[in-house]
């Protein structure tokens, strides 16, 4: 056996000290108050989201450290070390899901409740990174009508747990000599490897999925995992070089000074707003080190000073369960103020923290507590079969909301129009590219319209979100008019003639999507016809790319801009008809310049009106669809005109169907020599 085990056999003491910390636990404290103020808004806390990244550092320095000292004692099993962590976690974790199911079904809508249905399911079994990951993002404001959103922390802990104690033990027992050594350059290849990956993906990945990945994340707990290495190694290679024994060969780290500049970095973090879209990122760092600093420095673990303070321990100790329960609180409290038409202020929130704290405190007691300490009842036995009949319970109840279609019947029945168009999606999602310019669809463009025929007129659609919205409606008369029809649109990706200066900010892949277009449609005779749609700011965008396709030859259809009204449609059709307690058919505005974008409707106009007399440039303006004698209808006959706070409903979006017959009859008209004169 080596050296380690020697030590560990003579001094009982585990790789990582003390079997308690207080220091660590005053972290947990800190990690969880920092997080719990980000998510409710509260002063102070506009860096908060990193108490994540902290936990995960003290997650892989205990876990390490377990690992590590039973392998020495020659005791390591991955089956126990999977079961103290399912005693540590599911049972609070179960409970806490159940609850949201239950409040769920008095609360959300039907699809939405599916959904919730299939990430409790993933986040039973952790694997709720991935499914978030697949459904929009972290910081999307669709976020707040995910109960259940935080659980992709704890799913990527309990990968980390399952893969960890695999390969530790492989490389313990593949290293004939220095096995401690071995497990650490083993760990630092791997962080060092999952850190450049990380930043990369920062840089990179215009979706932010790397938020969610293990691979993206894996260096935060192994930066925890170092540091446990480092204390058995060091206690290792000499029993005096205990601090406890002789403080003062103690390694370099555990000082004073080092636990308060950590204590200071992860404090100014929790402060600094740092930009939620690029993380983890290389500002990650920061956090992590400070984390790092505060466990290695191993200062403030006796009884007395600050972090041994009553309150501050018991938060600590509560830490799990107040993670827990502080997301759906504000989830369903959201949505129950929202509903009845009352704000959020310093006194809700401060309601919502001692709920959270409550439920905390609650779930510490009478869950947490009695399933690891009572062992006689709570054997692994019973634990499993608890956890495996939690489970199929869930698998049951959510095979039977499918069948049942999310049980509609037990709301209103005047809800589920609204609930139907927040259903519907983007049109023809396969041929929709994502942030990163890919799609599902194999083709480089997806067709719609007529077939395509040599001789024949076609089409392409270019833009974002805003063009491919109305598809459906285009398509239809396209077919009509015999016109093929190409789509080129790009989540968040407006269309522009990329410049190496003016585009420099914008996403690579979405100047490369637009370069490629371009190249694409100004290389061949068809499509002569180009449909442009997008979320532009201003109409310098609009100009330059109308300038050269009409410079071109081609036929430009220009979308001008519909609403922007800033508010989520069905959740606030919902509320006003809540609060009616009856059915709301007919909602329609005031046309204001706000609200129909008119600065940037008067920039288009200019364009327009500068190609007065080219028959090449065809407007089509989809606000003479849905607004008429000053006002705007946002709901009509029944039926929500938007899907969410900007885009039109898949349900009506055949409304639009006349307005782009007529464009392309307008863009047939024109002869091969149309507009020349003119450009």
């Amino acid at each position: 056996m080596e050296r380690a085990a020697t030590v560990l056999k003579a001094t009982g003491k585990p790789a990582n000290g003390d079997a308690f910390r207080l220091d660590i636990n005053a972290l947990r404290a800190v990690s969880v108050a920092a997080v719990v103020g980000y998510h409710f808004q509260i002063p102070g806390f506009a860096g908060g989201f990193v108490g994540v990244d902290i936990f995960l550092v003290i997650t892989g320095y205990l876990m390490t450290g377990k690992v590590l000292n039973d392998l020495a004692l020659g005791r390591f099993s991955f089956i126990t070390f999977l079961l103290m962590r399912l005693r540590r976690i599911y049972p609070a974790l179960a409970v806490m899901i159940a609850s949201t199911i239950v409040v769920g079904w008095f609360v959300t809508l039907p699809n939405e409740y599916l959904k919730h249905l299939l990430q409790a399911l993933s986040a039973l079994i952790f694997q709720s990174n991935f499914a978030f990951n697949s459904d929009n993002g972290y910081f999307a404001m669709a976020a707040q009508t995910k109960p259940l959103l935080h659980t992709w922390s704890l799913s990527l802990e309990g990968q980390f747990y399952f893969w960890m104690p695999l390969v530790v033990p492989l490389v313990w027992r593949l290293a004939s000599r220095s096995k401690v050594s071995a497990v650490m350059t083993t760990f630092q290849v791997v962080a060092a490897l999952s850190l450049a990956w990380c930043l990369w993906e920062s840089q990179n990945d215009a979706t932010g999925s790397s938020f969610f990945a293990l691979p993206a994340r894996a260096w935060e707990p192994l930066a925890g995992g170092l540091i446990a290495i480092a204390e058995l190694q060091r206690r290792s290679e000499s029993p005096a070089k205990d601090p406890a024994k002789n403080p003062a060969k103690a390694s370099w780290l555990e000082t004073q000074m080092i636990a308060v500049l950590g204590w200071t970095l992860v404090a100014g973090c929790i402060l600094s707003p740092f930009p939620e879209s690029r993380w983890p990122g290389v500002l990650t760092i920061l956090p992590i080190l400070g984390a790092a600093m505060i466990v290695g420095a191993r200062q403030g673990a006796g009884a007395g000073g600050l972090l041994a303070i009553s309150s501050i321990q018991r938060i600590g100790d509560w830490s799990y369960s107040i993670y827990l329960w502080h997301w759906p609180i504000w989830v369903f409290a959201l949505s129950w103020l929202s509903l009845r038409g009352y704000g959020v202020g310093a006194t809700q929130k401060t309601l919502m923290v001692l709920a959270s704290l409550g439920l905390g405190a609650i779930s510490y007691r009478f869950v947490e507590q009695p399933v690891r300490l009572r062992r006689d009842f709570w054997t692994p036995r019973r634990l499993l079969l608890s956890s495996s009949a939690a489970f199929a319970l869930s698998i049951g109840f959510v095979a039977l909301a499918f069948l049942n279609r999310g049980f509609p019947n037990r709301l209103p029945g005047y809800m589920l129009p609204a609930e139907l168009a927040r259903r519907t999606s983007t049109p023809r999602d396969e041929c929709f590219r994502d942030s990163n310019s890919t799609k599902k669809a194999a083709e480089t463009y997806c067709s719609f319209g007529s077939a395509e025929v040599a001789g024949r007129p076609s089409t392409i659609l270019w833009g974002d979100s805003y063009a491919n919205q109305y598809l459906e409606p285009i398509s239809a008369a396209a077919l009509a008019s015999g016109i093929h029809g190409l789509i080129a649109t790009q989540n968040g990706c407006r269309a522009f003639l990329d410049d190496p200066a003016g585009n420099s900010g914008d996403q690579p892949s979405c100047r490369k999507f637009n370069r490629n277009t371009l190249d694409f449609v100004l290389g061949r005779t068809e499509p002569s016809i180009v449909v442009l749609a997008s979320n532009w700011a201003d109409g310098l965008d609009v100009s330059a790319l109308v300038e050269k396709l009409l410079a071109s030859g081609k036929t430009v259809i220009l979308i001008m801009p519909l609403l922007h009204f800033g508010f989520d449609l069905p959740q606030r059709w919902i509320e006003n008809q809540v609060r009616a307690g009856r059915a709301i058919d007919e909602w329609k505005v005031k046309a204001d310049p706000v609200l129909t974008m008119s600065s940037l409707r008067d920039a288009m106009v200019q364009i327009v009106q500068k190609h007065w007399d080219n028959p090449r440039l065809v407007t089509v303006d989809p606000l003479s669809v849905i607004c008429e004698q000053g006002d705007c209808y946002l709901v009509r006959n029944g039926q929500a005109n938007f899907r969410d706070t900007a885009h039109i409903s898949n349900l009506n979006a055949m409304q639009f169907r006349g307005v782009f017959d007529a464009a392309f009859r307008s863009a047939l008209r024109v002869g091969p020599d149309a507009g020349k004169k003119a450009d």
